[in-house]
């Protein structure tokens, strides 16, 4: 409403009584919306589909890596990301021993805890050309950073080798926190696991081996440390578990 009665004589106009109230709601409303998705909205990794999330899913997703193209059920992968399919640098997978069997809401505590004795067995196929074989490995890098080359013998078909452990003032290999086994696999075949040491600041050992699928793809597969009892069958199992996924 216009009001011709100023002291200078011109025109004044009267602003709106509801200007002020609706740019605080307006401003309180925004930073409400920033603050609720900031807090409880997904993150950019979750968008990009980085962040582990179980899948019941049992249909297969195709995944190229190197040149080979495997196709997991949905179950089975990690991330989000692998589910969309496509060329891949690397895919999580992961699955549950002694079954093989993907993801599923009745096992989750062991899909998705870290407890000392759970039973997932955690892979990841990756595209990588290896410097050296595992035979080249043990010899030209693993042995001779051992304690002794000799090592001692182990139960289940296996020889264990120490390394020295790490001290501030004594140099050490990259192995320090970890124990080597090499035995034969069920092909005869010399393989290389290693294991973080048992002691109660590992609360969660692990015991891995990496292998060469082919010349463009490598397999790094996880198990935990109560179950080196079975690593024949487990890597026996595995081995045929990643060749059986090849499209």
């Amino acid at each position: 409403m216009a009001n011709r009665g100023g002291f200078s004589g011109n025109e004044v106009r009267e602003e709106s009584s509801w200007r002020y109230p609706i740019g605080i709601f307006a401003a309180t409303f925004l930073l409400s919306v920033i603050f609720l998705y900031y807090y409880f909205g997904p993150t950019v990794d979750e968008i990009k589909g980085d962040v582990p999330s179980p899948a019941i899913s049992e249909d297969a997703v195709a995944v190229t890596i190197g040149n080979h193209t495997f196709a997991p059920p949905a179950n089975f992968t990690v991330y989000p990301r692998a589910r969309r399919g496509g060329s891949r640098d690397e895919l999580s997978l992961y699955l549950l021993w002694p079954t093989m069997t993907g993801y599923a809401p009745s096992f989750r505590r062991d899909f998705l805890e870290n407890a000392a004795d759970t039973r997932r067995i955690d892979i990841v196929i990756e595209n990588r050309t290896p410097i050296f074989d595992e035979a080249d490995r043990i010899e030209r890098l693993y042995l001779p950073q051992a304690i002794d080359r000799n090592g001692t013998a182990s139960p289940y078909g296996l020889q264990k080798y120490a390394f020295q452990e790490k001290r501030s003032d004594t140099p050490s290999s990259g192995y320090a926190d970890s124990e080597l086994y090499i035995g034969a696999d069920t092909d005869d075949n010399l393989s290389a696991i290693f294991c973080f040491k048992d002691r109660s600041a590992v609360t969660s050992p692990e015991c891995w081996r990496n292998y060469e699928f082919s010349n463009t793809v490598s397999v790094t597969y996880r198990f935990k440390r109560p179950y080196l009892p079975e690593w024949q069958k487990i890597d026996d199992e595995v081995r045929k578990f990643i060749t059986g996924l090849e499209n």
